[in-house]
């Protein structure tokens, strides 16, 4: 991987970082209502979190990591798309904040994960 790709990555990488963070702490900020945003809100920030903190890992060769997070990507998408649209499947849609805040953020997730996915099947290494 050029040296190129490993600074688009690793900001990338961050930005996912931050998200999760941001996900993780939203419904303090937010004062969600339903408990089940409340509790999503925790579980994909901390997959996120804990994804974007292997992938950072990764960029180093130092370190190995499981061969499961090279598909961050599709982990991240899924994630994504699951946060767009869980508050009509959990049925926490009256909460209009958690709801905002989920459809936002599984869109800018799965917006970054899909553009990723993209470039690397037009230009693979």
């Amino acid at each position: 991987m050029s040296r190129r790709n490993r600074k688009a990555e690793a900001c990338i990488d961050f930005i996912n970082l931050a998200l999760g963070g941001f996900l993780i702490l939203s419904p303090w900020l937010f004062g969600f209502k339903s408990q089940l945003g409340w509790h999503t809100s925790w579980m994909a920030g901390t997959a996120i979190l804990v994804i974007a903190l292997f992938s950072i890992a990764d960029l180093f060769d130092s370190v190995s990591i499981p061969t499961m997070f090279e598909s961050e990507e599709w982990i991240s998408l899924t994630i994504g798309s699951w946060l767009a649209i869980c508050p009509w499947i959990l049925n926490f849609n009256y909460d209009v904040m958690a709801m905002q805040v989920h459809l936002a953020m599984g869109g800018v997730l799965a917006t970054i994960a899909a553009i990723e996915l993209w470039i690397l099947n037009r230009y693979p290494a």
